[in-house]
C-alpha cells in the first residue's frame, strides 16, 4: 500500500492556522482601534470614540483602563453613591485631571485595592473616598461577584490571560461594536470619559422606589445587625478596619491628601434604623472607628497631609427634601440613598472650600475624634425634630415599614452599605 503524502494535510493545517491567526489579528486590531473599555490603548486608537465607550456593564475593567490612560491628579473612590454624585468636570477643578473611580456596590475590599492601583500609576494629589455607614462593622462584601476579580484592580488575577482577553476577546469585541453603535446614533452612554456615571439615572417613580426599596433595605440591614449583636459583641470588623488602615497608609506614603466622606442618605431612610430598633441606629461605632483610625494615622505621619472626614449623613434640610407625589422627580435625590450630581456639587464645594450652591450652607460636618460623641447626640435630637417638623414624611415612612413587615421576605439578605443601584 503506497504511503500517504503528508503535504496536503500540512498545507490544510497551515491554511487553517493562518486563517485563525488572521481572524485573531483582526479582532485585536479592531478592539485596540476602538478601545471600548480603555484597557487597550494603542497609537492607532480612535480618540473620537472616547465619549461613546459603554463601560457600564464592566465598570471595574473600564475604570482600571481609565487609570492606565491618564495621569490623574484627583480621584474619587467608593460605591455608587460617589459614582453618581461626584463630578470630575466642575469648574473649580481648573486644569487638574480629575477622575471618578467609584463603582456600583463597592465596599472597602474593592475601594482599598482601587486606591492602591491608582496611587501606583498616577501622580495623585487628592483622594476623596466615600465609606458607606455599616461597611466597617459588617463582614460581608460582594466583591467576588461584581467584576472586580476579572479586572486589573485584582492584584491576584492572571494578568496574561486577562490582557489576552482584552485584546482579542469576544466580550471586548461586543463592547467595541456597541461603541460604534453609540457613535452612529449619537447616543452617549451612562459614563463620561472621566468615569462619572452622569447619564440615564432617573427612575420612573422615586416615591415608589423609596417606599418599596430604600425603606426595606434599611429594615433588612437592621435585622442583620440585630442578629449580629445577639450572636457576638457588636464591634468593628477587623478585615474592613485593616483595609481602611491600608488606604490611610498608602495615601500617607504617596503624600496624598485623603478626604474620607460619609455619603448622605435621605432622612426617611436614616430614620428607619432608629424606629426599627437597630442596635446602633446612628452608626456611632462606624464613626468612632473612622475617627480613631484617622487620628492614629495622622499622629503616626506628622509630615504627610493629614486625613480628614466629612460626614454628610444627617438631617440637614437638603437631606429632608420633601418626597414628591408619584411620577415627580426630586431635585437633590435619585432615591433614598443616592444623591444627584446637584447634591454632589454641594459636597465637593464644602470639601474643597469653593463657593457653595444656594441651599447648601452648613451642609456636612467635619468629624473628628473630639466631636464624634457630640455628633451622635445631635443626630438623636435631629431625629426627634424630623418627626415633628416633617410629620407627613415620618408617618409615610412608618407606613412603609409596617407594609414591608407584613408582606416582605423576613429572610432576605442585605449587604453592607447602601443600595447597589
Amino acid at each position: 500500500m503506497p504511503a500517504l503524502n503528508p503535504k496536503p494535510y500540512r498545507r490544510f493545517n497551515r491554511v487553517l492556522l493562518g486563517t485563525a491567526g488572521g481572524i485573531v489579528l483582526l479582532f485585536i486590531a479592531f478592539n485596540t482601534w476602538v478601545n471600548p473599555l480603555w484597557v487597550t490603548p494603542a497609537p492607532w486608537t480612535n480618540k473620537d470614540l472616547a465619549e461613546y465607550r459603554p463601560i457600564y456593564r464592566q465598570q471595574r475593567t473600564g475604570k482600571a483602563g481609565l487609570v492606565r490612560s491618564v495621569p490623574w491628579q484627583v480621584g474619587f473612590f467608593g460605591s455608587s453613591r460617589v459614582d453618581i454624585a461626584y463630578d470630575p468636570m466642575l469648574p473649580g477643578w481648573g486644569d487638574k485631571k480629575v477622575v471618578n473611580l467609584a463603582v456600583s456596590a463597592g465596599t472597602l475590599p474593592e475601594t482599598a485595592a482601587i486606591v492602591r492601583y491608582t496611587l501606583d500609576r498616577c501622580p495623585l494629589e487628592t483622594a476623596i473616598v466615600g465609606i458607606d455607614l455599616g461597611d466597617l462593622t459588617g463582614a460581608n462584601s460582594g466583591y467576588r461577584t461584581t467584576g472586580f476579580m476579572e479586572s486589573p484592580f485584582n492584584p491576584k488575577g492572571d494578568a496574561i490571560e486577562r490582557e489576552l482577553r482584552y485584546l482579542g476577546g469576544i466580550s471586548t469585541f461586543e463592547a467595541a461594536v456597541n461603541t460604534l453603535r453609540n457613535k452612529s446614533k449619537g447616543k452617549l452612554p451612562e459614563y463620561t470619559p472621566q468615569g462619572h456615571r452622569l447619564r440615564h439615572q432617573d427612575k420612573p417613580d422615586v416615591r415608589k422606589i423609596i417606599y418599596d426599596d430604600a425603606i426595606p433595605h434599611a429594615l433588612r440591614a437592621t435585622r442583620r445587625r440585630k442578629h449580629a449583636a445577639q450572636v457576638h459583641q457588636y464591634a468593628g470588623n477587623e478585615w474592613k478596619m485593616s483595609l481602611l488602615r491600608q488606604i490611610l497608609d498608602d495615601t500617607k506614603k504617596h503624600g496624598v491628601r485623603l478626604v474620607l466622606t460619609i455619603p448622605p442618605s435621605h432622612a426617611t431612610y436614616i430614620s428607619v434604623y432608629e424606629f426599627a430598633g437597630d442596635p446602633d441606629p446612628f452608626f456611632s461605632l462606624d464613626r468612632e472607628i473612622m475617627t480613631r483610625l484617622v487620628a492614629d494615622s495622622n499622629a503616626a505621619h506628622p509630615d504627610a497631609p493629614p486625613a480628614e472626614i466629612w460626614d454628610f449623613n444627617d438631617y440637614h434640610p437638603l437631606n429632608c427634601e420633601q418626597i414628591p407625589p408619584h411620577g415627580i422627580r426630586m431635585h437633590w435625590w435619585l432615591d433614598g440613598t443616592h444623591a444627584r450630581k446637584a447634591l454632589g456639587d454641594v459636597m465637593l464645594a464644602r470639601i474643597m472650600g469653593w463657593p457653595v450652591p444656594e441651599g447648601g450652607e452648613g451642609y456636612g460636618f467635619q468629624l473628628t475624634a473630639a466631636n464624634a460623641a457630640q455628633r451622635i447626640e445631635s443626630l438623636k435630637a435631629n431625629y426627634v425634630q424630623f418627626g415633628k417638623e416633617h410629620r407627613d414624611m415620618y408617618d409615610w415612612m412608618v407606613e412603609g415599614i409596617e407594609s414591608y413587615q407584613s408582606t416582605g421576605d423576613p429572610g432576605a439578605a442585605e449587604p453592607e452599605g447602601a443600595q447597589a443601584f
